[in-house]
């Protein structure tokens, strides 16, 4: 699948949600992105809730709304970091993942 902007979103504790754009391959793949930015936290130009295990994520792209569960995307990140190889498991394994 070509990458697709999609917009992911996440609701803190206290109702309020945040959203980021970002360029992805899929679903978990935005999900991933996210996380990545919001453990960034002083690059990120708005503070985004830290995901955890526990979290759901909104991705929506091409007019479609998709949710992506925390734990699903936790299998998802070890599933990858085993079956790929090269340069691309090196720069995917930076990453973090979910705690």
């Amino acid at each position: 699948m070509p990458d697709r902007w999609c917009t992911v979103t996440v609701t803190n504790q206290q109702g309020r949600r945040r959203s980021i754009d970002v360029l992805a391959s899929s679903t978990f793949d935005a999900a991933h992105l996210y996380l990545t930015c919001a453990n960034a936290q002083p690059l990120a130009p708005v503070e985004l809730p830290l995901p955890t295990i526990a979290t759901t994520f909104q991705v929506i792209t091409a007019d479609k709304v998709y949710t992506v569960a925390g734990a699903a995307l936790q299998r998802w990140i070890e599933r990858r970091r085993a079956d790929w190889k090269g340069p691309r498991a090196v720069l995917f394994r930076r990453r973090p993942t979910l705690e």
